[in-house]
C-alpha cells in the first residue's frame, strides 16, 4: 500500500485519505485495482479522499526527475513529493476538489507545467514527453477517482462526535519530519503526531493516545546521518537474509535496499519528546524476531559521545549527528525461534530482558511486540 489507509484489509473500517496527503490520481486507481484484484472491495463505501488533498501532477515528477539528473540532486523517490509540497506553499497548486469543479482547467495546468520543462529536459538528455497525451491520461485517471472525493474534514469530525473511533496513520518515521528531523534530508511535510490534527483537520482535543512505533533493526534508505549504521557487510548480509521476503528491508516506492543499524535509543527519547511528552503514552517495538540475527551480542545504542560530551537524547541538527558517536550496551541474544509465541512469559529469558531493558531505558511501556510479518505475529501486552 502507497496511498490507501491499512484499514482496507479490514470490511468494517471506513478509511480516509486526508487533506495532508499529496496524492497521484494515476497511481491511486492503479493501486485500487490491485486491492480489488485481491477480492478486497474499494468503493465509496470504504473509501473517501480529501477534496482539500493536493495532486501530484506529471509536471511535478518531471521537475523532481529534472533536479535528481542534475547536481541538486537528493536521492529523492522521483515521485514529486518535493515539488508539488513547494507549488501548495506558493499557493499554485491544485487540490483534488479540481477534478469535479474544473478538469479542464486542470488539463490546461498539466499541459502548461510539462511545456514549461520541455528544453531541460532536452539539455539534460532526459527522455521527451508528450506533453498532450500525458496530460489527457492524466485527467481521464483523475476523473475515475471523483467519486471518491468529498469533505473528508468535516466526514472525520461528525463521526467523532458521534464516538467512532479513528485511528490516524502516517506514511513516514520521525526523523522525515520537515521541521523535526534531520533536515535537509527529509520529506516535505509532518511526520509527527502533530501532523495528525493539519492532516487530517481534525482537534487536538481529539487525540486520547499515541503509540510510538520501533524497528528492533533501525533502517533507513537514501542519504542523511545515521549514528548506529552498520558498515560490516557480513553482519548486513546476515541481518538483510533472504530479500524477497514480505519483511526485507527495501523501499516500498523506489525498491532500494534499506540501510540498517542497531537500536538507537538517544532517538527513540527525542521522538518520544515531541510526539508524546510526559503524558501517557506506548510504544510498538517491531521486528524483535529479526534483533537475534546481530549474534551472539545484542548492542543497543544508550547514549551519544558528541565531541566528548554525552548525550542521553539525540540533537536535532543533521551535522551534529553527523559528528556523534554512539555508546553501545551490549546484551545477551537468544537462539529459538520466536515468531510463533504471542504471550511474553513465552518468549526466551534474554528476549524478555531485551524489552524489559528498551522499556527502562525509554521510560515507555512497550504494549505491542512484532515477532513476524504476517498480521497474526504480535504479542499484545
Amino acid at each position: 500500500l502507497h496511498l490507501v489507509p491499512s484499514g482496507i484489509a479490514h470490511d468494517h473500517a471506513m478509511n480516509v485519505i486526508g487533506n495532508g496527503t499529496l496524492v497521484n490520481p494515476v497511481k491511486l486507481l492503479d493501486e485500487i485495482e490491485h486491492i480489488s484484484s485481491k477480492d478486497i472491495e474499494v468503493s465509496e463505501r470504504n473509501l473517501k479522499v480529501s477534496s482539500y488533498a493536493h495532486l501530484i501532477l506529471p509536471h511535478h515528477i518531471s521537475e523532481d526527475e529534472i533536479r535528481e539528473a542534475g547536481e541538486r540532486q537528493q536521492g529523492s523517490t522521483k515521485s514529486g513529493i518535493a515539488q508539488v509540497s513547494s507549488d501548495k506553499s506558493l499557493r499554485t497548486g491544485a487540490r483534488a476538489e479540481i477534478i469535479n469543479h474544473d478538469p479542464d482547467g486542470l488539463l490546461a495546468l498539466i499541459y502548461a507545467g510539462l511545456r514549461s520543462q520541455r528544453e531541460i529536459r532536452a539539455s539534460l538528455g532526459l527522455p521527451e514527453i508528450n506533453e498532450c497525451e500525458v496530460a489527457e491520461e492524466y485527467v481521464a485517471a483523475a476523473m475515475k477517482i471523483g467519486s471518491y472525493i468529498t469533505d473528508t474534514v468535516l466526514f472525520m469530525n461528525q463521526e467523532l462526535a458521534n464516538g467512532k473511533r479513528v485511528l490516524a496513520e502516517g506514511a513516514q518515521a520521525f526523523l522525515l519530519d520537515i521541521d523535526h528531523g534531520m533536515y535537509p534530508y527529509t520529506t516535505s511535510s509532518s511526520t509527527t503526531a502533530g501532523g495528525v490534527c493539519t492532516g487530517l483537520g481534525v482537534a487536538p482535543t481529539y487525540i486520547v493516545n499515541i503509540t510510538g512505533i520501533a524497528k528492533g533493526v533501525q533502517s533507513h534508505v537514501g542519504g542523511g546521518p545515521f549514528v548506529t549504521e552498520i558498515h560490516d557487510q557480513d553482519t548486513l548480509q546476515r541481518l538483510h537474509g533472504d530479500m524477497s521476503t514480505v519483511d526485507a528491508e527495501k523501499g516500498t516506492t523506489t525498491g532500494r535496499v534499506r540501510r540498517l543499524g542497531y537500536l538507537d535509543i538517544p532517538q527513540i527519547k527525542r521522538a518520544q519528546m515531541i510526539n508524546g511528552g510526559s503524558g501517557a503514552q506506548d510504544m510498538a517495538l517491531s521486528k524483535l524476531d529479526w534483533v537475534q540475527r546481530f549474534g551472539d551480542d545484542i548492542p543497543v545504542c544508550v547514549a551519544y559521545d558528541l565531541n566528548g560530551e554525552t548525550k542521553t537524547i539525540a540533537p536535532g541538527a543533521s551535522y551534529e549527528l553527523e559528528q556523534a558517536r554512539p555508546i553501545y550496551e551490549l546484551l545477551p541474544a537468544w537462539c529459538e525461534d520466536i515468531q510463533g509465541v504471542r504471550d511474553f512469559k513465552d518468549l526466551p529469558y534474554n528476549a524478555q530482558q531485551y524489552v524489559t531493558f528498551v522499556e527502562e531505558q525509554t521510560g515507555v511501556p512497550i504494549s505491542m511486540i512484532g515477532v513476524g510479518p504476517n498480521r497474526d505475529q504480535v504479542i499484545v501486552r
